[in-house]
């Protein structure tokens, strides 16, 4: 059962109240964003909450089994905090939120928490930012446990794949660029397909901080699997991780020297094995 703070509670029950709605997001690069319904801007435990752009968030709608809850954010779209930039280039991807009511005439009463979860999808129209708002349920929707497969089910460098990524870790800069999709650093000497299925992440420029997955990798030449959204420029900095396909030999052994750590089925018969017809033998 939700307890609220005394003095937040005795200010509810007074029914002559001064409520505003606030919205706290955390980003995964550990910036804080606060946004209130409130006309003025208002400071709540220590994290300033802006009334410009405003804030307008849907009804909470929660069910009790166990569907996400239906809500959504809506705020001015003035090119600041949401920019296009960011929002495309995965900036507020799995950002963690929180909606709670306070008073805002005097903050210091406590909070009255509403909902918390993880920022999903965001859409951006002309003049709003619409940003989809789902809670924690969501996880009780995913699956749970493996399925098989004869590619490594493990990623690159986690808990099962066990491999310290450091030692396949290069960084370097840019020396040339074609397009926001292709770009070169000939000082670069993997072989063709080294970097295939990584990741790249750039540390300075319009695009510091963005990590994107390489498609593919010849002669210092990167193709990226979807464009950046900033523009490239030559001398960007950035860290490159080697890329793993998955596959036993070529990869989990020849390339990582990994296989006893390989999450897969790579001998597993097919369907067409299993079903097909028994042989005859010749007489």
């Amino acid at each position: 059962m939700k307890t609220l703070p005394s003095a937040l509670a005795a200010h509810i029950a007074s029914r002559d109240t001064t409520l505003a709605t606030a919205l706290k997001i955390t980003r995964t690069d550990g910036q804080v964003f606060g946004f209130t319904t409130h006309d003025l801007d208002d400071t709540v435990a220590g994290v300033t909450y802006l009334a410009d752009p405003g804030l307008d968030v849907s009804d909470i709608v929660l069910s009790a089994d166990a569907a996400v809850g239906n809500l959504q954010l809506t705020t001015l779209h003035d090119g600041t905090t949401f920019t296009l930039v960011d929002v495309l280039g995965g900036v507020w991807r799995n950002a963690a939120f929180l909606i709670f009511r306070y008073n805002w005439a005097n903050p210091s009463d406590g909070i009255d928490i509403l909902l918390a979860g993880t920022v999903g999808e965001f859409e951006l129209k002309r003049n709003t930012v619409v940003a989809e708002l789902r809670d924690f349920r969501q996880y009780l929707q995913q699956s749970v446990g493996d399925a098989s497969s004869k590619t490594c089910r493990a990623r690159l460098g986690d808990e099962r794949c066990t491999m310290n990524i450091t030692a396949f870790t290069r960084t370097g800069a840019l020396t040339g660029v074609t397009s926001n999709l292709v770009f070169s650093d000939y000082a670069r000497p993997e072989s063709v397909g080294w970097f295939d299925e990584g990741e790249i992440t750039f540390t300075s420029g319009p695009n510091a901080g963005r990590a994107v997955k390489i498609k593919s990798f010849a002669g210092g030449v990167f193709t990226l699997a979807l464009p950046v959204f900033a523009p490239l420029a030559i001398g960007n900095s950035y860290s490159a991780v080697a890329g793993c396909r998955k596959r036993l030999a070529e990869d989990c052994r020849d390339k990582f020297n990994n296989v006893l750590n390989f999450v897969g089925e790579p001998h597993r018969m097919g369907v067409n094995s299993l079903t097909k017809s028994a042989a005859t033998p010749s007489v």
